[in-house]
């Protein structure tokens, strides 16, 4: 099964646990949400390509370095002269929320658009296209590409995942519900909370239940949208920055809700969402169980919480050894 993620790979500058903006002394790291489910997936088996813009200097080289290390095809992955996207990452502890700053504006990526790509070409074999909001907020442009991109896939039986992936610093809640609109009858898989279905659909419910809120969205949606096969988010009580429960649902024409995780002292939360979806997505495209897969997208997320850096790079065994045994025993 043949993957294609569509998304601005970006650097991620960091600062260390305890540590401010000001003192200017950053980590970095690799990322970007589809970069992110395209390594994944690619640890799970599946062959992933990644479709994005990178310039033409020894950082887009490093870039697809790491990508070829983990086993994703940078084949279609397009080269410029502008600049890599990036965002500074002040990392919060404790009562401190972390905080983030975009430096994206004419990276490399903004200036995707029909004319770079062979739509047959390109979705030549492919069997999933991957996309989510924020390559879709990135601009108009891009906004109309993925929109005529999709309209291929619906037309010759691809399946497509999207995740809503709201981000404000980067667009209104307005734009974004036009976009949502115009996106979801093209959807296979949707990663989206109940705040997408208030905001962006104007959705409401009178149930008294957070589960049953979510569950009446979600039929809402299907009935939108019939196109939707499975429905999913997470909701993360947040303890404190260092501790969090996650808690994930799946919806296919009920709500399948999974066990709530304890994630306690948290190493990087960046990417926690995509692990999720990708280890949702890797047990759908399986065919597994759909408490598998749910459990699968939890468990794939609490460990990318022990790791530095966006992407999940656990292997399926390890992720199902956790399953079974979480953190009880030491494997020797």
């Amino acid at each position: 099964m043949r993957v294609l993620c569509m998304g601005e790979t970006l650097l991620r500058y960091s600062t260390h646990k305890g540590h401010r903006f000001s003192e200017l002394d950053f980590q970095v790291h690799i990322g970007g949400s589809e970069t992110n489910i395209a390594v994944s997936l690619a640890q799970y088996g599946f062959d992933t390509t990644l479709l994005t813009k990178l310039p033409n200097h020894a950082l887009g080289d490093a870039i697809i370095s790491y990508l070829k290390k983990y086993d994703v095809d940078t084949t279609q992955i397009l080269r410029n002269d502008m600049r890599i996207g990036s965002y500074f990452l002040e990392n919060g502890s404790g009562n401190r929320t972390s905080q983030v700053i975009y430096d994206r504006k004419y990276s490399a990526m903004t200036s995707f658009c029909l004319d770079d790509i062979d739509m047959e070409d390109l979705f030549k074999d492919i069997d999933i296209f991957v996309v989510s909001g924020i390559t879709v907020a990135l601009n108009e442009t891009v906004r109309q590409a993925v929109l005529k991109m999709l309209e291929y896939c619906r037309g010759n039986n691809k399946c497509v995942v999207y995740d809503s992936n709201y981000r404000a610093k980067m667009w209104t809640i307005e734009e974004a519900g036009q976009a949502f609109k115009q996106i979801l009858p093209y959807v296979t898989i949707l990663s989206a909370g109940h705040l997408d279905a208030q905001n962006f659909l104007g959705l409401t419910s009178s149930k008294e239940t957070f589960e049953k809120q979510l569950a009446d969205y979600y039929q809402q949606i299907k009935k939108m949208y019939p196109n939707i096969q499975y429905i999913t988010c997470t909701k993360r009580d947040i303890l404190s920055t260092s501790v969090n429960d996650l808690t994930g649902y799946l919806y296919d024409n009920c709500l399948h809700i999974s066990q709530t995780y304890h994630i306690d002292d948290i190493v990087d939360r960046v990417g926690g969402g995509d692990a999720y979806l990708s280890g949702v997505l890797y047990g759908l495209l399986n065919q597994k169980d759909i408490n598998y897969s749910l459990e699968f997208g939890c468990c794939a997320s609490v460990l990318k919480h022990t790791i530095h850096g966006d992407a999940n790079t656990f292997h399926i065994a390890e992720i199902e050894s956790f399953m079974e045994a979480g953190t009880s025993r030491i494997n020797r």
